[in-house]
């Protein structure tokens, strides 16, 4: 089956691999095609039928493997929850969300207290410091902030 790659992780889809769908676990006997949108065949699903039980729905790596590939960055789901801070420790808000926004991802802030979410892009010069052991995010603040 055709499989619309979504990872920026090289060689995700190779024979062995083991992903996620629903509650099974799925393991990759065979690839060919582009990387963008490999062809897949699934360890005990030789049949059309099969591979239509599968249509529109979504693959996923464990957390464990989805670390490793990160090397020693962090997840999206990591973010969730951290507070934001100024550079000068002033609390902004926590972490409610990461939106996918085209070429940028952006960070949602729920600030302390009432008044409308923060939306903050998440390049190097506004998140200065991500340091999810201690549960914050540090973001230089901008003009409309």
């Amino acid at each position: 089956m055709k499989v619309d790659s979504r990872t920026d992780v090289p060689g995700r889809f190779r024979k062995g691999s083991r992903l996620r769908c629903d509650d099974a676990e799925l393991v990759i006997a065979s690839v060919r095609g582009p990387a963008d949108v490999p062809i897949v065949r699934f360890e005990g699903h030789q049949t059309r039928a099969d591979a239509d039980r599968l249509r529109g729905k979504s693959l996923r790596v464990s957390r464990d493997e989805a670390r490793r590939a990160a090397r020693g960055g962090y997840l999206w789901a990591d973010l969730l929850g951290l507070r934001a801070e100024t550079p000068e420790g002033e609390p902004l808000g926590s972490v409610r969300e990461v939106l996918r926004a085209g070429e940028t991802d952006v960070l949602v802030i729920r600030p302390e207290g009432s008044g409308p979410d923060l939306l903050v892009p998440a390049i190097a010069s506004v998140v200065r410091e991500v340091d999810v052991p201690d549960g914050r995010v540090v973001i230089a603040p901008q003009e409309v902030l």
